[in-house]
């Protein structure tokens, strides 16, 4: 049963309210220990009242270079409640690309996991000083008796970009955008106090947002994934079974990972009731699998970029044809969609063309970075006026029953031989093949490039260069079919979990063409 309205927009407000309402329920579930609501919320005032004792101003940069924990997610919430923006950096990433982070958006304070992996107590550091702080310290200091004044349009947090290449950008979240789709997913799902949120999404991803922020909304339960059993299915699976998961989100990748590698589908988890996934495109195949193994459990489809957060949602159906694409539904409540192709809307298939999205959700900008912000948004006449939309990067189309079908991104979009080819187009036939786990397809640069389809196989038997040919040959015309087929173990993946083309491309490029 979903809990009442929250008397405040801001998210540190919500913890106050589920603190007093259920003190002794569980908030973050860890291996070794288990953080209750009251716990939380008076560790999270004790860093507040340390930080404003220490100079933090209002809108002040907070960076957390921390996985995601019990301190990592009271630093966040304490950063809330004294007025300040977080900033969360995942600590495997690079020196050099950390502290370009921290310069970029002139964090105050930078909270960091203690050497050990997380057993450690973290440390804290004050910049531009140097001065550390101790964390016992800080979270025995006094709570903060009074909130500090913020309205929920201010910033909570900024995303930075994690991708291999180039300059990180940071996408700048209001308490507002990211308040909107936690409490409208708290209402769909029916999340309460008894449920236990398992979202192995680090906290510099914004699925994370889901799980962290549910445990003020809804006072449910944050089981987190430590990074060591993320990635290790038998592991990951065994702590979802022992903790009685009652709510997984996470990117689809993961899920196949854990059918293929761990038998998810072979022996279904019985607490699970609601399955989520989003960040990448769901294969029909994994989606099929998935729901004939749990069919007890509700499946659904998220979409949206980190700028927007979730703006479209889809419920699968009872029976999932693994030929056909996973739709990503319709939009979310509180989101409004409209094609790049005349002004047309979403009302008159067959349309397809770029995807735009206004709504309460959308980022403020990107941080320190007017021009690009201003290249991301177009300003458009709408039946409220005059709104600003977010130039997605994908491309759409809308199937026969009115629902929005993704195509690939514009900028994957290469012409070969005449032809205008989405490169996940050919991916999505690819993955309907029985013996691939994952593929990916990247182009050659130039004015005639060639196509490199990767593969992974699902195990024995080992997936076959010709079978893998011919399944594209059937379900491809001649212009689409990849020029070679490289086969991984595994394939490279950037800090949240998805895909790293960047890799595959440079992997393209070193690998010699046979000589024909």
């Amino acid at each position: 049963m979903c809990e009442p309205e929250p008397r405040a927009g801001l998210l540190h407000d919500w913890l106050a309210d589920s603190a007093a309402r259920h003190p002794g329920r569980p908030a973050v579930v860890e291996p070794r220990r288990t953080i209750t609501l009251a716990d939380l919320y008076e560790r999270s005032r004790s860093i507040a009242w340390a930080f404003r004792r220490h100079a933090l101003e209002p809108g002040d940069r907070v960076g957390l270079v921390m996985d995601k924990s019990a301190d990592a997610i009271a630093a966040m919430y304490g950063t809330l409640i004294a007025g300040g923006i977080y900033v969360p950096i995942q600590p495997g990433w690079p020196g050099a690309k950390i502290e370009a982070v921290l310069a970029d958006c002139d964090a105050r304070f930078v909270v960091s996991d203690g050497e050990s992996g997380g057993s450690a107590s973290p440390t804290v550091r004050v910049r531009p000083t140097g001065e550390t702080l101790e964390w016992s310290a800080l979270v025995g200091a006094p709570s903060l008796a009074e909130m500090v004044s913020r309205s929920p349009e201010e910033p909570a947090f900024i995303l930075f970009t994690s991708g291999s290449t180039g300059t990180p950008k940071g996408v700048t979240i209001s308490h507002r955008a990211v308040g909107v789709f936690v409490d409208w997913a708290v209402r769909q799902f029916r999340v309460g106090p008894d449920d236990r949120i398992a979202c192995p999404s680090p906290l510099s991803f914004d699925l994370s947002t889901f799980d962290v922020f549910s445990i003020a909304r809804a006072g449910s339960a944050c089981v987190v994934v430590p990074p060591t059993a993320a990635w290790v299915p038998r592991l990951l699976l065994g702590m979802v079974r022992d903790e009685r998961v009652t709510v997984w989100y996470s990117v689809p990748s993961m899920l196949a990972h854990l059918m293929d590698c761990a038998g998810l589908d072979a022996r279904p988890v019985a607490s699970l009731r609601t399955i989520l996934f989003a960040g990448e495109v769901m294969p029909p195949r994994v989606a099929a699998r998935l729901r004939s193994s749990h069919r007890a459990a509700e499946l659904y489809n998220l979409y949206g970029p980190t700028e927007t957060n979730v703006v479209t949602w889809h419920r699968l159906p009872e029976e999932i044809d693994p030929a056909r694409p996973i739709s990503i539904g319709r939009p979310c409540p509180y989101a409004r969609l409209r094609l790049d192709e005349g002004g047309a809307g979403l009302t008159r298939p067959p349309a397809s063309g770029e995807l735009l999205v206004t709504g309460a959700s959308l980022m403020s900008g990107y941080w320190n970075r007017p021009e690009e912000t201003a290249r991301a948004f177009a300003e458009l006449d709408d039946e409220s006026g005059r709104s600003r939309y977010y130039r997605t990067g994908d491309r759409v189309s809308i199937d026969p029953s009115g629902d929005v079908a993704f195509v690939g991104r514009v900028d994957r979009q290469v012409k070969r031989k005449g032809y205008r080819i989405e490169l996940g187009e050919i991916e999505a036939a690819m993955a309907s093949h029985p013996g691939l786990g994952e593929a990916a397809v990247v182009a050659s640069e130039g004015d005639h490039p060639r196509l490199t389809a990767f593969a992974c196989g699902r195990g024995a038997p080992p997936l076959d260069e010709a079978a893998l040919r011919l399944h594209c040959v059937l379900m491809l015309p001649s212009y689409m079919i990849p020029d070679r087929f490289l086969l991984l173990d595994a394939m490279p993946r950037g800090s949240r979990g998805k895909i790293d083309y960047a890799t595959l491309q440079r992997l393209d490029r070193s690998t010699p063409w046979p000589r024909t």
